[in-house]
């Protein structure tokens, strides 16, 4: 999506609707703009997991960061991102830094289906090459805009090793959150 698009995206989606009338506010009254953010299930997560925790937020688009916490080896992760597509909409994802490290240009596979049932995002990131990474501390691997009010989950989630047949890291802990608005 080019950066117009979504720039658009994101100011029809932020923009509050209007039923016309006057310019100006009725004494006594104030527009108060829905301001979105992010409770994640798990703020500090542990080492070897994949966490969602809030990124960015302006009025009722936050961004989610997919964050990996102290795990070797890392070479490829792919999971889906379940929400409701009658309260929340996906609208975009940036790049995070876990497979980026050492110069690696990785490949990521980002596909909203929001007529699966129920609608859900379907992630693939990738390392080039053979090799994987370590992660310390907490990295982002991927930050998703969403839009709307409501609990997320994750379903069919590996995160893969460096093998020359990539196969999944034992032990991963996976944590969600939700969407809220005010």
């Amino acid at each position: 999506m080019k950066l117009g698009t979504v720039l658009l995206v994101l100011a029809l989606v932020a923009a509050p609707a209007c039923g016309g009338g006057g310019g100006g506010t009725e004494a006594g009254s104030s527009a108060t703009p829905v301001a979105a953010s992010f409770v994640a299930d798990q703020p500090a997560p542990p080492s070897n997991s994949m966490a969602m925790a809030e990124g960015t937020k302006s009025n009722d688009v936050v961004t989610v960061n997919v964050t990996m916490t102290a795990t070797n080896g890392v070479y490829a992760t792919a999971f889906e991102v379940v929400y409701d597509a009658t309260h929340t909409s996906y609208l975009d994802y940036s790049p995070g830094t876990v497979f980026e490290q050492g110069g690696n240009s990785p490949n990521y596979t980002i596909t909203a289906n929001a007529s699966a049932t129920p609608p859900r995002i379907i992630v693939g990131i990738s390392r080039v090459g053979n090799t994987g990474t370590n992660v310390s501390g907490t990295k982002v691997v991927v930050s998703l805009q969403q839009a709307g009010v409501f609990p997320l989950t994750i379903e069919n989630q590996a995160v893969f090793d460096n093998q020359p047949t990539p196969q999944p890291i034992p032990g991963i802990a996976w944590f969600a959150g939700a969407v809220q608005g005010v």
